[in-house]
């Protein structure tokens, strides 16, 4: 049974934790959008306040939890890849059931609104006010059934799998369909990988500068250019680096650079787009919600952090990236991947 494996048993443990926090938190969420008033300063108003308090830290809890799960998903497909026949990476575990990448994408979800509110609290912490009090409650009240849904999902993927069957190999699904219909996805391949340089390089550059001089508009500005250099980047992960980190030019599995034979670089490389988008992202959402005078204080002082952190993220992932490419490049002597 699957539920036996140390790894998916903790994903389960996790996954009911978060969300047993976050509902716990949207009780209090929905009292603050009915009875929360900064100009009120009733005892009704105090306790709610005092009820707040400790609503913010079950969701801090949660959304922490809820970003590991992420972590956790991976590393669970990867080990039960090797207990379930013809599946090479977590590829194959999350394709031997109907519900695996409906799970992957639930939790993936979760994990950026998760990290979003995290930013949120970041700013809300150098606030000298309540004035954020209601655009946390909305999103506590936002994310709460997204961490619901990813842990019905994952639970019901992975309570669900059958250790006994044989799965599907990557190697015979997307890279024989890529090498089936389009070769080695020349045309995709060059367009992804050239939009993804372009991109990410503008959205880092957009970030560093931003952060020196924030203002709203800006810092919105900084948000959506990291946003749209996000697909562009995965895209030339599974299109240009995975085949370079195999030295196979259809082999464009997204699983399999989370192996050790890669050193893994699938974790550094996923996890910076993840840090650089909701850091950037994180603080555009901060620019906006923040409305009072002492709001655009503290978005003055926390976005420089979060914009400078997301265009670190986005060079390591330029970095990564380049790395299997230029080790190719060095081993075969100039010869080219891709003929």
């Amino acid at each position: 049974m699957a539920i036996l494996e140390p790894w998916v048993l903790l994903r389960l443990i996790a996954g009911l934790i978060s969300a047993t926090l976050f509902v716990r938190a949207s009780l209090t969420s929905a009292r603050v959008l009915r009875f929360f008033n900064l100009a009120r300063a009733s005892e009704g108003q105090l306790a709610l306040e005092r009820r707040l308090e400790l609503a913010r830290t079950f969701v801090r809890v949660g959304a922490a939890v809820q970003i590991a799960q992420l972590a956790l998903t991976a590393l669970a497909a990867d080990k039960l890849s090797h207990s379930i026949r013809g599946a090479m990476c977590a590829y194959g575990v999350f394709a031997a059931s109907p519900w695996g990448f409906r799970a992957l994408a639930a939790t993936v979800a979760a994990a950026v609104g998760a990290g979003l509110v995290l930013q949120l609290f970041s700013l809300e912490a150098r606030v000298r006010d309540l004035s954020v009090a209601r655009p946390l409650a909305i999103a506590t009240l936002l994310l709460t059934p997204l961490s619901i849904v990813d842990f019905a999902l994952t639970a019901n993927f992975l309570l669900g799998l059958d250790l006994g069957a044989v799965a599907s190999c990557c190697s015979t699904e997307i890279d024989a369909g890529i090498g089936a219909v389009t070769g080695y996805a020349e045309g995709p391949r060059i367009i992804a990988t050239a939009g993804a340089l372009g991109s990410v390089t503008v959205a880092a550059a957009a970030a560093w500068f931003v952060s020196r001089r924030p203002t709203a508009p800006r810092i919105v500005l900084s948000g959506a250019l990291s946003a749209l250099a996000l697909p562009l980047a995965i895209a030339a992960a599974v299109l240009e680096v995975a085949p370079y980190a195999f030295e196979a030019p259809h082999h464009t599995c997204p699983f399999c650079l989370l192996h050790a034979d890669v050193l893994g670089i699938g974790y550094p490389l996923f996890a910076g787009m993840f840090i650089a988008t909701v850091s950037t992202i994180g603080a555009a959402l901060g620019a906006l919600v923040a409305r009072s005078e002492s709001g655009k204080i503290a978005v003055a002082s926390a976005s420089p952090v979060a914009l400078r952190r997301g265009a670190i993220a986005w060079a390591i992932v330029v970095m990564v990236g380049a790395a299997p490419i230029v080790r190719y490049a060095i081993v075969a002597h100039g010869a080219p991947l891709f003929r």
